[in-house]
């Protein structure tokens, strides 16, 4: 017994001839992913980076003004911290993951533009 693809090619090959003209088929378009990344520049004296998005949490390393850090997501939710309500970020620094409180760092769409705020930031908190 012959598989599905082989005979549905000898029908498609029987049914043309060389005289035919390949008329082709058009494709709907194709959305194209893109993905952001951004960037965080921490804008406080220090701050604690935590292992989850809650500030009881284990201490992972501490950031000091004007370190820039990558973002890598974001909590659904806000939450009121010291008077300041904004999301926990997750984020990477130096090949390492962590959760700081957004209300400690400045976001950027761009790594110059981090670049740029971290210069100033550090001039400024120290």
């Amino acid at each position: 017994m012959r598989s599905p693809v082989v005979l549905m090619l000898t029908c498609l090959l029987a049914s043309c001839s060389p005289t035919d003209k390949y008329e082709g088929f058009i494709l709907p378009p194709t959305p194209v992913l893109t993905i952001q990344t951004f960037y965080g520049v921490v804008d406080f004296v220090l701050i604690r980076v935590r292992d989850k998005p809650l500030a009881e949490a284990n201490l992972v390393t501490m950031l000091r003004a004007g370190s820039i850090v990558e973002i890598v997501t974001s909590s659904s939710n806000e939450e009121t911290i010291e008077g300041k309500t904004n999301r926990w970020y997750q984020i990477q620094f130096q090949g390492r993951r962590g959760w700081v409180f957004g209300s400690y760092l400045k976001i950027f769409d761009s790594l110059d533009k981090a670049r740029n705020a971290a210069k100033i930031t550090s001039k400024e908190k120290s």
